[in-house]
């Protein structure tokens, strides 16, 4: 037995030292990459972006939601597990089901609302996972399907309908749509309803879990993405009273850890900004607070008020002021590169993938890079008896990497690095006339 574990972990060491051969990343900060070579005043984008923000606030009447229970279908459809890793029973769906209350959607009076406290945003109401075939390479940890996003502290929302219980609450925000816990959500009242839609200044923070206190009590964390109201020269923030009403807090400045909204875009203020949470680890739907690809850029963008959507394959193809998409999808990789490296705007470029997108940051000793919030990359192990197994060398976190890192490694199937599967890039800014692809 002993031999046996110790040719094992031989083994294991042997393929782990391969398999990372050659997949390396490069200096981590963003700085070293920023050349001045782009700026955008984007002052002019502020009053779209609070129009999108507070939306809302202008939904006058309670309608029915498209595709509401499309968590619920999926769970039928297909086999899930849970925390466990072992089936969900059929039992299990049945009960999500009957808490959901669909049957009665909506069954509640339109309320406006604030998110009191930042929250998990889940398809179905609860806290409990649905993962996929855990023992399958891409799937069980971390894609929990039932996670539909995370939705920061006071971000206004509607209220439309209301589980079973009334623990959850199925709202809409102006990005996304999803059951919240209802203890982290506060109803305002007209007063501060108008209060807070009329409030003309905002800050933004420089970092990432910034702590905001009330006397002395922490109240919550400002985190980048967030856009803060400030008010007789205080930060504004509402909290959660024993009813369930929003109770006002102002909340003394630090002006060295925040900076105006919305900045003007540069290579410089972006990196001012997204180099806070390099290396913060990857979360699938905003997991644990984290963010994954398209969190990622929409948190970063939104401090030059550019209000991205939340979903990777709607971001790529983003009407934002100015933006212009071009479909790669019928270039051969050489092509897509020559074409990245002509066209695309170091920065200020989006790529994407299939399930995926990346932000194109330039070249660099001769590599071409992106920025982006990555799981992994696909990998094969060779087994003993001339079978193969799919796995995934991790890199879970926000990183720099090579656009087609990976290349010439031969645990690697190339046909899935990152700059075979691009399908389209998106320049959120146009800088002059860019030259079409044959």
């Amino acid at each position: 037995m002993a031999l046996k574990i110790i040719l094992f972990s031989l083994a294991f060491l042997l393929f782990s030292a391969c398999s990372t051969k050659d997949i390396t990343l490069p200096p981590q900060d963003i700085n070293l990459y920023t050349q001045e070579s782009l700026l955008i005043n984007t002052k002019n984008l502020k009053d779209s972006y609070l129009e999108s923000f507070f939306a809302p606030f202008k939904i006058k009447e309670n309608t029915k939601t498209k595709h509401i229970a499309w968590a619920l279908d999926m769970a039928y459809s297909t086999q899930g597990y849970g925390e466990n890793l072992l089936p969900l029973k059929k039992e299990e769906i049945q009960l999500l089901e009957s808490e959901a209350n669909y049957n009665n959607f909506p069954n509640s009076k339109l309320k406006y609302a604030i998110v009191a406290h930042s929250s998990n945003l889940r398809a179905l109401p609860t806290n409990k996972p649905f993962f996929k075939n855990p023992n399958k390479a891409g799937e069980g940890f971390p894609f929990d399907y039932f996670q539909n996003s995370y939705i920061y502290a006071n971000t206004p929302i509607i209220i439309k309908h209301y589980s079973q219980s009334k623990a959850w609450a199925f709202v809409e925000s102006g990005f996304v749509s999803g059951w919240i816990e209802s203890k982290n959500i506060a109803y305002l009242n007209k007063a501060q309803l108008e209060k807070y839609k009329n409030i003309k200044n905002f800050i933004i923070p420089k970092n990432d879990y910034i702590e905001l206190k009330s006397n002395d009590r922490f109240l919550e964390y400002a985190r980048v993405g967030m856009i803060l109201p400030v008010y007789k020269n205080k930060i504004l923030i509402f909290t959660r009273d024993e009813n369930g009403n929003a109770k006002e807090k102002l909340i003394k400045i630090n002006r060295d850890e925040f900076l105006n909204f919305p900045l003007n875009f540069s290579e410089h203020n972006y990196a001012l900004i997204a180099n806070s949470i390099v290396g913060e680890k990857y979360g699938w739907g905003g997991m644990f607070g984290n963010r994954d690809c398209s969190m990622f850029l929409r948190d970063t963008f939104s401090n030059f008020g550019i209000y991205l959507p939340r979903n990777s394959q709607a971001q790529i193809k983003a009407d934002t002021q100015g933006s212009k998409y071009y479909p790669l999808d019928k270039l051969n990789p050489q092509k897509k590169l020559d074409f990245i490296k002509k066209n695309a705007i170091p920065f200020a470029t989006l790529l994407g993938l299939k399930g995926h997108i990346m932000l194109y940051i330039g070249e660099h000793n001769g590599e071409m890079l992106v920025l982006h919030d990555v799981w992994g990359l696909k990998m094969i192990q060779k087994e003993t008896n001339n079978t193969s197994k799919e796995m995934r060398h991790i890199i879970g976190k926000i990183a720099i990497t090579q656009i087609d890192i990976g290349k010439n490694n031969s645990n690697i199937p190339q046909d899935s690095l990152f700059i075979n599967r691009i399908y389209g890039m998106l320049n959120l800014f146009e800088n002059g006339k860019i030259q079409e692809h044959e």
